[in-house]
């Protein structure tokens, strides 16, 4: 018995060996194309024909290979953008990771380098080095992807001026059902120019982001962006503290088939010449029809393949591609809500906007657009309220003394309130109406 179950042993041992010897020319035979499919299935199908993706010089041992794949990208009216990335790729299953050893089907060193003609002016005119940056590429067994990116530190100190530049990491994981988190840390960044004086100073930078599908434009995505502090003496001095940007997109809770996004910009202290000690604006767009959003997109892409084909024969395509998007969005219903608090001149103020366009779901043609069509499909609320101290320490006073005399503005509690409605084709301020024809 125990002679059996020693062969057995025996066997498992022999064949984890082969295993172990034999996986890594089988990740290198066919490493190159499964990086191919994972970098094009990263793209939305409606962007597709923005992107073209090159392969170069393939090399491949038993235990390790190389190559070199070039991701073209050409914006809409722009010059192409190309991300030429040389791989050094080690093969699994077992690797050996900058953070330690790791099980997986590959781990590559990655140098990536841009080309194009915004970089190349960059380029030329930098009296500096670029720093160091290294991207690291982790594929798992499962085919999820862990990237890594490190930018050194850069110190430049010449007569001209000083740059300092603490750094910056940053970490995306992609699982495999396209599901994806990026963080990004950003170190101090501060630049001085001795000719005239001037600083910048940018105290270091946060970045969060996920989403549940990388490659579908309108899967849920959440993202925040926080700076603890920016400064500069010129040309207008200025410091700002914890400033704040949050972004979201997520499926309206009514309807699948529509979609939400909102994004919120938040300073909390302002110190400058202008009397604005803080700020922050919510930003909500609703009812947002998705089919129309990839319409958007795919009709985009489609423009770019024309693009691409002959620069001498786009604009009459470009036209009739804002007639198409133009008659889409007037033909569907949209919901705007804005709204601002802001401290100045001592006082809080706020404002609220809300837009509710019902859509002229019976249009057909641009040309038969009609203005009593479009004021009746408008519903649009506007609340403003200022402190009325500030306001008279301000260089509004004549002015909001002059529009109370005349309706526009009320005085309640100390308060100077604006309320102004767009509703059935009658728009009023603080309950009075006011024929329309007064603005158009």
């Amino acid at each position: 018995m125990k002679s059996l179950t020693a062969k057995i042993s025996l066997v498992v041992a022999v064949l984890a060996i082969l295993v172990l010897a034999l996986m890594p020319k089988f990740i290198g035979a066919n490493i190159e194309q499964a990086t191919i499919d994972n970098l094009i299935a990263l793209i939305p199908p409606e962007t597709e024909g923005q992107f073209e993706i090159h392969r170069g010089e393939f090399k491949s041992s038993w235990f390790s290979s190389s190559s070199n794949i070039e991701v073209i990208y050409t914006p809409i009216s722009m010059d192409e953008i190309t991300l030429s990335m040389d791989f050094d790729i080690d093969h699994g299953p077992l690797l050996l990771t900058k953070n330690g050893p790791s099980i997986g089907l590959a781990y590559a060193t990655i140098e990536p380098s841009i080309r194009g003609t915004l970089f190349d002016v960059t380029t030329i005119d930098a009296s500096f080095p670029f720093p160091d940056i290294t991207l690291n590429l982790l594929t798992r067994f499962d085919q999820s992807l862990s990237i890594n990116m490190n930018i050194d530190e850069l110190n430049i100190s010449e007569a001209a001026g000083e740059l300092n530049f603490a750094g910056l990491s940053a970490n995306v994981d992609i699982a495999a059902d396209q599901s994806a988190r990026l963080s990004a840390e950003m170190g101090e960044l501060s630049f001085v120019e001795n000719t005239d004086q001037s600083n910048v100073l940018i105290t270091g930078l946060n970045l969060t982001s996920s989403t549940a599908q990388v490659n579908d434009i309108l899967a849920e995505s959440r993202a925040t962006l926080s700076i603890p502090s920016i400064s500069s003496s010129l040309p207008l001095p200025f410091s700002v503290s914890d400033l704040r940007i949050d972004y979201g997109l997520q499926a309206s809770a009514d309807d699948t088939k529509l979609s939400e996004i909102y994004q919120t910009i938040r300073v909390e202290s302002i110190e400058s010449e202008i009397p604005v000690q803080s700020f922050s604006w919510r930003s909500e767009i609703k009812q947002i029809n998705n089919e129309l959003l990839r319409d958007y997109y795919r009709l985009l892409s489609e423009a770019q393949s024309e693009l691409n084909a002959d620069n001498n024969a786009v604009s009459a395509d470009f036209t009739e591609l804002g007639e198409k998007l133009y008659l889409l969005a007037i033909q569907n219903p949209l919901e705007i809500n804005n709204h601002i608090e802001a401290n100045a001149y001592g006082g809080d103020h706020t404002a609220d906007l809300r837009i509710l366009w019902s859509g002229l779901s019976t249009l057909r043609q641009i040309k038969d657009l009609d203005m009593t069509e479009i004021l009746a499909a408008l519903d649009i609320k506007l609340n403003i309220s200022f402190d009325l101290e500030a306001i008279q320490r301000s260089p509004l006073e004549k002015a909001v003394d002059l529009y109370t005399q005349q309706g526009y503005l009320t005085v309640d509690n100390g308060r100077v309130i604006v309320e102004a409605n767009l509703q059935n084709s009658a728009f009023t301020i603080n309950g009075v109406e006011f024929p329309l024809n007064r603005f158009f």
